[in-house]
């Protein structure tokens, strides 16, 4: 069985108050340098989508 996965993998953010854990993966990065390279990284890894929010947290998605 072939699972491809798809939807929100995870969530990287320079704030922890909007660090929540659990599911999806949530990362709390020191500074926006590392919230880049975290983004990026899991994006690559999955061959996925990084959306930006306003606030400068960024959210991997894989359609």
């Amino acid at each position: 069985m072939n699972k491809t996965l798809q939807g929100i993998l995870a969530f990287v953010t320079t704030d922890a108050k909007r660090y929540l854990g659990g599911q999806p993966l949530s990362l709390l990065a020191q500074d926006e340098a590392e919230l880049l390279e975290l983004a990026t990284a899991v994006a690559k890894a999955f061959s996925a989508d990084i959306v930006r929010f306003p606030t400068g947290d960024c959210m991997i998605i894989k359609k």
